[in-house]
């Protein structure tokens, strides 16, 4: 399968495919318990999350968005200023009372992965598929990106992930589990993956 890097002009097609694949991941459901109101968020929060990471954004080539996947090269810086300073006044306005637990969450990540990461290194910064498209390889090409690259730079990759059930699936891929936690401490565990070139 062929993946594709892409540009702010299908960054709401990869949004909405990620709220839909995250639908029921336990970070996103201990942020927000209603389902309603998780399903209105998260196709938002997915954008600016976008918006705000300096990552490339890759998806299957094709007409259809049914996988993506943002990767953070070494040596980036993480955000944007502009749209970071946007996200911290328009997400308490949309989030309300989730929103100290959900800078507390990615402050955690952002430790979590400080912890681990040891040096440069590539980062997994999200991944997901549509769920009826899950299992048929899309995940995997996706990888390929950022794995390959860190191969060729002799670096390593690093990915956090709070579902227990991605774990075979990215030992697979030749990631291993180097230390698990809460994010934050009262929030959902969470498992850093490193994959050594």
């Amino acid at each position: 399968m062929e993946v594709v890097r892409i540009g702010k002009e299908r960054l709401g097609e990869a949004s909405d495919v990620l709220a839909r694949a995250f639908f029921d991941d336990p970070a996103w459901v201990w942020l927000l318990p209603d389902e309603a109101r998780r399903a209105r968020l998260l196709p938002w929060l997915f954008r600016v999350g976008f918006d705000v990471t300096a990552a490339d954004v890759y998806i299957n080539a094709g007409p259809t968005v049914v996988g993506a996947a943002r990767w953070l090269p070494p040596g980036r810086a993480a955000m944007r200023v502009g749209p970071t300073l946007r996200a911290l006044v328009t997400t308490p306005l949309r989030l309300g009372a989730a929103t100290g637990p959900f800078l507390a969450y990615g402050r955690s990540i952002e430790q979590l992965r400080a912890d681990v990461a040891g040096g440069p290194h590539w980062y997994l910064a999200g991944i997901g598929v549509e769920p009826a498209a899950q299992r048929q390889g899309v995940g995997s090409a996706l990888l390929r990106p950022g794995v390959e690259a860190a191969v060729v730079s002799g670096l390593a990759t690093v990915l956090l992930t709070n579902n227990e059930a991605n774990l075979p699936f990215y030992e697979s891929q030749g990631f291993a589990v180097v230390r698990q936690g809460r994010t934050p401490e009262d929030g959902p565990k969470a498992w850093a993956m490193v994959r050594t070139p």
